[in-house]
């Protein structure tokens, strides 16, 4: 190819970029930079999220935690919410009249999503810009596309994976074969399981206390393979279900009817007694 040609090419695909470009944004109808929202994102109580064909997805704050509550009850990752939240924070870059609402595929939504009383629709991004069209309050405003990536692809992504919540703090843990308890203050292992210090101990109660799952889904019918009870800081009590213990530890929450799919190799720590470090040097003593 001559240098000539090399050259109209360029040309060529640079003028049907800016065709592109050209098509699919408009000239705006406002100014840019405002905010596509009516209300303050940390004032939000409510968000239901609709996609396709997929049922709703709905939750609610309590206080100042999510909570899933269609298509089932569980607690929301609060990381995952707070992104979606950012969406009513976006900032326009440019605002169109909500006309021709095909050219931007927001005649059927990819997405829609409710926060408190203001819906969000989703459109296509442009392909040029990688902006992302977004129709709310009778208007068609593109925003950063990266806002797009908030949205869940199933329900279990916004299920919040920590297997317990942040106000429950164990006190008492028993496990099939030994019981780890705070008495006078200090941590007693019943029955005793070598030369361990507090701190040993306290590791592995942390090691529960921030358990976190692969993946959250409900329920199966079926009975557990051992039970394993806890008391916590606030006086409430919780017992989980093991309902496998290879290649994965699955523990089931009988009061959200949720199965917590924890990481391989997870039991042989959470379901074996406190271990001294093998670097403490003590270890082996």
């Amino acid at each position: 190819m001559t240098r000539a040609a090399l050259l109209n090419l360029l040309l060529g695909a640079t003028a049907a970029g800016i065709g592109i470009f050209v098509y699919f944004k408009p000239p705006a109808d406002g100014p840019a930079d405002q905010a596509i929202a009516h209300f303050k994102p940390d004032a939000a109580q409510s968000i239901r999220i609709e996609r396709g064909n997929a049922p709703a997805i709905v939750l609610a704050r309590r206080d100042d935690e999510w909570f899933l509550r269609e298509p089932f009850k569980a607690r929301a990752d609060p990381t995952r919410v707070q992104r979606l939240l950012a969406i009513a924070g976006a900032r326009a870059t440019a605002r169109l009249p909500a006309q021709d609402l095909a050219r931007f595929e927001l005649d059927h939504p990819a997405a829609r999503v409710t926060i408190d009383a203001q819906s969000f629709e989703f459109g296509m991004t442009n392909p040029v810009s990688t902006e992302q069209y977004v129709l709310t309050a009778g208007t068609v405003f593109t925003i950063d596309g990266a806002y797009a990536t908030a949205l869940p692809r199933s329900v279990a992504d916004l299920v919040d994976k920590q297997l317990l919540a942040r106000n429950e703090v164990p006190e008492s843990i028993e496990v099939p074969g030994f019981r780890v308890f705070r008495q006078e203050g200090k941590w007693v292992v019943d029955p005793p399981a070598g030369d361990l210090s507090q701190d040993d101990i306290q590791r592995w109660a942390d090691d529960w206390r921030h358990a976190s799952a692969l993946r959250v889904e409900p329920a199966r019918p079926g009975a557990p393979r051992g039970v394993i009870r806890m008391r916590f800081r606030d006086g409430t009590a919780l017992s989980l279900g093991i309902l496998e213990r290879e290649p994965e530890l699955v523990l089931l929450r009988p009061d959200e009817k949720l199965a917590y799919h924890l990481f391989r190799g997870t039991a042989g720590k959470l379901l074996a007694p406190p271990r001294v470090p093998a670097d403490s040097g003590r270890a082996g003593k």
